[in-house]
Formats: structure tokens, C-alpha cells, sequence
């Protein structure tokens, strides 16, 4: 970490939008807390019920208005949020639009632990074809969208509770590298029956209220939540007017690679991104806080470690002992809350709480509304899977200015170091409807007990991610010190969709937590940590067909920007027979066989290959992603076409002709997917885009290949020989 170099821009935040159960904006959501209102009660909006207990209803915080389970609770109450950021922003649709065509860069990113999984309990209770289109990401992040001005659609990303933070230091990333001139960072979760049920069958729900780093903590209550942060250079801000609210002067993350569902007991990950992130010592932390033992155990046990001497002195508040946990949102919607409590010079209490001195002999953990001046505050995420992120914000009227102290080196070019595919022999893919690997494949590529009970998409990214780092001839201290990137379109098929089951069969209290733990968006991430003990930043990218390239495009970038010297950059299929089904009925597959598999990358910063004697196969070029402009097969052909129109290299990969609209359906245009790609006969979603990256690079051919999504997007990665 070093000062912000000279001509690195600042970043500035000129809005921030927030919605949860104390309120639906920044200001009403710190004046209740000052308030002493806790927003944790009755939570209607809760699909399932407690089949064995009649009279027990789910406690959750709600976000308002409560109303009834509708499936689309997410895309309503995004769209109502991003519309709230971009008009405070000063970004309203007509404006967006039109400045879009003078050439203003616009991005978009997600960052969600749940996505669309209401609609799969919904299709489940109704089969509709219509729910079922809208259970992944790709499809919810482009109807949020509608009406606002931006691209439909989005990357979304998943750092399981850590993803709010993570979401807000990718767009940071993307402003530094001049490739967007304005990112609207997003964070979300509704409340949903599938985080309840899961959080409960692992009994980290508290039976009584939240009492943050007190003796008798007992556990966690859901939280449901959504923010909107619009993020801009601060020279570009200036120029058009913008008012930032604050600056963001760091950031950190990295991973616990400890255990999927504890954190480790020293929060030795936790330390490092709070040592990255911090600025100086802060005014203000807002930690994470869940109120269970072992959490609030591992994050004091970081903080201490970080803040030192000065610990006893920096004010610390728990806000999800009033709102929950947000999940994805919380250090995004805590970070609205920071703005506020700095606009208003007073921080927000915990509830609750009587901090238990012996544990947390350091603590100044503000149980009472108090006055200060905040000019800078500290936001602590973690996450299963010891995902650890943090961030520090500063006051726009902060009188003494702080200088940023971004992650940030010298630009450097990105090569492959290695390459990893497990997929079947194609001359066995021929009568069976699904293709999956025979098991001596994974033969000594991990540890059988450790595998024993993953979920297949688990298996498949630790034995790829192996096989990959092998092929680079990369040490254990060089694997630690990656970052890791998992790009799925359907992830961890089989356990999600039989926990599901589970609960609309036997109710609330029936999930199976094995087959809850395996099946949050970020597994795949969380898997390769544990598997090769990878210490850096992991996230997983989900919902498309194309998330292996934009999991290229989020690893290219952080390596580019020196915030990493190399990635493991992966993707997994599995190969279920239920969703095979359901997309022939939805018109997006033809009669072919679904093949499970998995490719993955070693990319390294240029420099750091060379210096350890490792031999390039070739070099990671531009990396591109593109959303259509509205609805409809002719602006998703567009956004194909304009992106095919930035690279002058030989393109492979899915051709655009095949996107085309067999109904006109507003839910999702049925794109179907033509076996034209190097004589490939088999289905293999995310996986099918990154194998044939794989080849190019084999290969060692200059080519830009290319990847589509049938909800419009379309990326692309540029490959150049060595």
C-alpha cells in the first residue's frame, strides 16, 4: 500500500442511496436509530412457514413497506433505489442518456448473496415459466434497471456479506483505470425464505435481540437491505456540478482460507484488508458485527491487531443489532449510514449491548447516540468463506484532507502462466442427455475427505484451480498471496435446488445446512481459497453464460492495477438434469446433452512471471463487457455487434447471429444456442466461452474470443501470442 501517486485521481461519492427496515433513505434510517427504534420484527415478506411449529412466524428486519412474499421484492425495490442514487447524482434518465451519447462511460455492479433465488421458490410453488426465467442474476439485474437511464444489466458479483464493500472497490478500480467515467456501485438482498431457513438450520440465529460484543451474544438475525452509491473521479465530478458526499481513501480484502462457515479465531484476514484500507486512525468503525460468539471474537481480534495502541480511543458501533444483517448489503447500507452520521457530526448506537469487558478490554463501543466529528470512518465486511473486505470513506467537509492510499503499482501487462480444463472426452458425449466426469479424473488433485460431502461444483473448481497451478509450477507461498476469481452460470445446481426442496416440503426448519452452505453464489470462490489455501481477494461472478469472462475482465484489472501479482481465475458447470429441463421449456436449449466441466487461468502481472523464471503462453489483451440499451433480441444484437466493432483480432467464440427472438418475451428473449462453435455438440454454459479461450491460448493464436448471454450482455477477451 502507498500514498495515492501523482495523477491517480481521487474518487468521490456523489450519491448514496439506501433502503432497509428503519427507513428508505440515508437520513430517516440514522434518525431512527438515534431514535432508539430497532427494525427487527414479524417478517411477512418471508416465504415459508414452520411446518412443525404452527404458531412460530420468522423475526427478520424487513425492509419497508412490508406487504406480501412477492417474487420481484428485488427488482422493485432496486429499481426504487438506483432511481434515488441517480437523481441525487443528478443523473436522471435524460441526462444519463444524453450524455451517454456524447461519450460519458457508465458501468454497473451488483454485488448479491441471494440474486433471484425468490423466483426459484416461487417457480418451485407454481412452476412458471416465467419465474424460472427470472431465478438468475443476469435476468434481475436488467429488470431492475429498466427506466433508469443505464445498460441493462450488470456484473454481479458475490463476496458472500463481504460483496456490498467488494462491489464499491471494483468500481473504484474501474475510474482509476479510466475505463468508466461513472460507476453506480449496487449492493442488495431481499428477504427471503432461503437465507432465513439457512441461517437457522446452522443455529446462528439469536432467539432474543442482538447484543453485539456483549457476554451473552447468541447469534445473527436476516436482515433484508439495498444500496446505490454512485461513484465519479473527483475532477469529473467538479466539472459537471456534482456534490460529493465523501472520498473513499482505501480499501482492502482478502481471505481467511480457514473454513467455509467460521472465521479463523485470530481474524488474521479480516487484518489484512483492514490493514489496507485504513487511512491513518479513524473517527468512526463501523464494524460487522453479527452478534454471534465466534464473529465478534475474530473481528475484535483483527481490529485490535490493526488499530493498536489507538484502539481504545476509536469509537466503534454495531448498526445490525437495529437493521440485521443485510447480507451482501450490510457494508454498503452501513456505509450510507456513515455518510449520514458524518453530514450530522453524531454516531448511531448499537442495541443491546453491554460490551463484555474481559473479552474486549479495548472496545469503545458507543451504546448511546454521541456527538463527534467524523471526518473519516472505517467499514468492516466479512463473509463465509472468510471473505474479509473493508473500506475507508472521508468527509467531503473534512477540514484536514487525508491523502488515499489506494492498492495501487505500476500498470503491467497480464499473461497466462497456466492453464487447467477438466472436461469430458468429447468422443464419449454422444447418446446420454448429461455428461459428467468419471471419478478417477479427480484423482489425485485433492483430498478425498476433504471432498467427500461438496457439493460437484466444489469439487470440480478445487481440482481445476489444481490442476492450473500445477501447469504454472507455482509454490505454496505464490498460491497463498493470489487472488481468486469463480465465474458459474448455475453454480451449485444440485444441492441448491434440493435444499429448496426441502424447504417447500418440510418448511422453514427443514434445510439440510450442508446443502444451504454449499449452495451461496460465492462457493465456488470460497472452495478454491480452501482447497489451495489462497489468502487474497476471492469473489465469485454468477447468473450468465458469460460469468468466466467477466471473471477475466475483474481479475485483469486488479492485476493491471498492481492490487494483486497474480489470479486463479476459474469456472464450473455441473451438469443437472433439472435445469437442462427447464431451459428446453423456456426455448434457450435445443435437444443437445448438457456436459458438466471446469477451465482455469493463472494470470500474472508480466513482470512478477518473468522474475520467477516462468514462461508466458501468451498475453491477456483489452477485456470488454456490453449491455444492451432496452429490451428486446435487436438492442442485445446491437450491444454484440458494437463490442465485436472494438477489437481488430480474428474472433471465436458464440457468433451474434445466434441471438434472435423466437416470442418477443419481455421476461427473457429466447436466444438459442447454435452448436457452431469448433464442432462442440454438447451444452456447456459458462464453461463452453472460457474453453475456448483455453484453446486459443493452447494453441498460442491472437484472437478475440467471445461470450453472450441470452439476457443481452455479451464480453469479450482479447488473447495475443507470445
Amino acid at each position: 500500500m502507498t500514498d495515492r501517486p501523482a495523477g491517480l485521481p481521487e474518487i468521490a461519492i456523489t450519491a448514496a442511496a439506501i433502503r432497509c427496515s428503519l427507513g428508505l433513505d440515508r437520513g430517516s434510517v440514522l434518525d431512527a436509530m438515534l431514535g432508539g427504534k430497532v427494525g427487527i420484527d414479524e417478517a411477512p415478506g418471508i416465504e415459508g412457514v414452520f411446518l412443525d411449529e404452527p404458531g412460530r412466524r420468522p423475526h427478520a428486519a424487513q425492509a419497508m413497506p412490508t406487504g406480501s412474499p412477492r417474487s420481484d421484492r428485488a427488482e422493485k425495490e432496486l429499481n426504487a433505489c438506483i432511481t434515488s442514487a441517480l437523481a441525487e447524482a443528478r443523473l436522471l434518465p435524460g441526462v444519463v442518456e444524453e450524455l451517454r451519447g456524447r461519450g460519458l462511460r457508465v458501468e454497473t455492479v451488483f454485488g448479491t448473496t441471494l440474486g433471484g433465488m425468490r423466483h426459484l421458490g416461487a417457480a418451485f410453488r407454481t412452476d412458471s415459466d416465467d419465474e424460472y426465467a427470472r431465478t438468475l442474476t443476469g435476468t434481475l439485474n436488467r429488470d431492475c434497471l429498466v427506466g433508469t437511464g443505464l445498460q441493462l444489466g450488470g456484473s454481479s458479483i458475490s463476496a458472500a456479506c463481504a460483496s456490498g464493500v467488494s462491489a464499491l472497490s471494483l468500481a473504484a478500480t474501474s475510474l482509476l483505470l479510466d475505463e468508466a467515467d461513472v460507476v453506480v456501485a449496487i449492493a442488495y438482498d431481499p428477504i427471503s425464505e432461503f437465507s432465513y431457513a439457512g441461517f437457522d438450520c446452522l443455529r446462528l440465529v439469536a432467539p432474543g435481540p442482538l447484543r453485539p460484543f456483549s457476554a451473552d451474544r447468541e447469534g445473527m438475525r436476516v436482515g433484508e437491505g439495498y444500496a446505490a452509491f454512485v461513484l465519479e473521479r473527483g475532477d469529473d465530478a467538479e466539472a459537471r456540478g456534482a456534490v460529493p458526499l465523501g472520498r473513499l481513501l482505501g480499501w482492502g480484502a482478502a481471505s481467511d482460507a480457514h473454513h467455509l462457515t467460521q472465521p479463523a479465531p485470530d481474524g488474521r484476514g479480516a487484518a489484512r484488508a483492514i490493514r489496507d484500507a485504513l487511512v491513518g486512525t479513524p473517527d468512526l468503525v463501523l464494524a460487522h458485527a453479527t452478534s454471534t460468539p465466534a464473529n465478534d471474537a475474530a473481528e475484535y481480534a483483527s481490529l485490535s491487531a490493526t488499530l493498536g495502541s489507538s484502539m481504545a480511543g476509536v469509537p466503534v458501533t454495531a448498526l445490525k443489532s437495529r437493521i440485521g444483517h443485510t447480507l451482501a448489503a450490510a457494508g454498503a447500507v452501513e456505509l450510507g449510514v456513515a455518510l449520514a452520521a458524518m453530514e450530522r457530526g453524531v454516531i448511531p448506537p448499537a442495541a443491546n449491548a453491554e460490551p463484555d469487558r474481559e473479552s474486549f478490554p479495548d472496545l469503545d463501543l458507543v451504546v448511546e447516540p454521541r456527538s463527534a466529528t467524523i471526518d473519516r470512518c472505517l467499514v468492516v465486511s466479512l463473509g463465509f468463506g472468510g471473505a474479509d473486505a473493508a473500506i475507508s470513506v472521508e468527509s467531503a467537509s473534512a477540514e484536514e484532507r487525508r491523502s488515499s492510499r489506494f492498492p495501487w503499482r505500476e500498470s503491467d501487462e497480464v499473461v497466462v502462466t497456466g492453464v487447467g480444463r477438466l472436461v469430458p472426452d468429447r468422443a464419449s458425449e454422444t447418446e446420454s442427455a448429461t455428461h459428467r466426469l468419471e471419478d478417477d479424473r479427480f484423482d489425485g488433485l485433492d483430498q478425498p475427505r476433504a471432498v467427500r460431502r461438496l457439493a460437484r461444483f466444489a469439487r470440480l473448481v478445487r481440482a481445476v484451480g489444481r490442476i492450473a497451478v500445477l501447469d504454472a509450477g507455482l509454490g505454496e507461498e505464490e498460491i497463498r498471496e493470489s487472488s481468486a476469481f469463480v465465474g458459474t452460470r448455475f453454480g451449485a445446481a444440485e444441492y441448491t435446488l434440493s435444499y429448496y426442496r426441502e424447504l417447500i416440503s418440510g418448511g422453514l426448519g427443514a434445510g439440510n445446512p450442508l446443502h444451504f452452505a454449499e449452495s451461496v453464489p460465492n462457493i465456488g470462490s470460497a472452495q478454491l481459497s480452501l482447497g489451495l489455501g489462497i489468502e487474497g481477494f476471492t469473489l465469485s461472478t454468477s447468473g450468465t453464460r458469460m460469468s468466466g469472462f467477466e471473471a477475466m475482465h475483474l481479475a485483469r484489472r486488479q492485476l493491471v492495477s498492481g492490487q494483486a501479482d497474480r489470479a486463479i481465475v476459474a469456472v464450473a458447470e455441473e451438469a443437472d438434469e433439472t435445469v437442462r429441463g427447464v431451459l428446453q421449456r423456456l426455448g434457450l436449449l435445443d435437444d443437445r446433452p448438457v456436459a458438466e466441466g471446469a477451465v482455469a487461468f493463472v494470470l500474472e502481472r508480466r513482470s512478477v512471471a518473468e522474475a520467477a523464471g516462468r514462461e508466458a503462453k501468451a498475453m491477456i489483451g483489452a477485456t470488454r463487457i456490453r449491455w444492451p440499451e432496452d429490451l428486446g433480441w435487436r438492442p442485445a444484437s446491437a450491444a454484440i455487434r458494437e463490442l465485436a466493432k472494438t477489437t481488430g483480432l480474428e474472433i471465436r467464440g458464440r457468433a451474434a447471429d445466434g441471438v434472435r427472438s423466437s416470442s418477443g418475451d419481455r421476461l427473457i428473449e429466447r436466444a438459442v444456442s447454435r452448436a457452431a462453435v469448433a464442432g462442440d455438440l454438447v451444452e456447456r454454459h459458462s464453461v463452453g466461452p472460457m474453453l475456448d479461450l483455453a484453446e486459443t491460448i493452447v494453441e498460442a493464436g491472437s484472437r478475440a474470443c467471445l461470450a453472450r448471454d441470452e439476457c443481452g450482455g455479451a464480453a469479450i477477451v482479447e488473447v495475443q501470442s507470445i
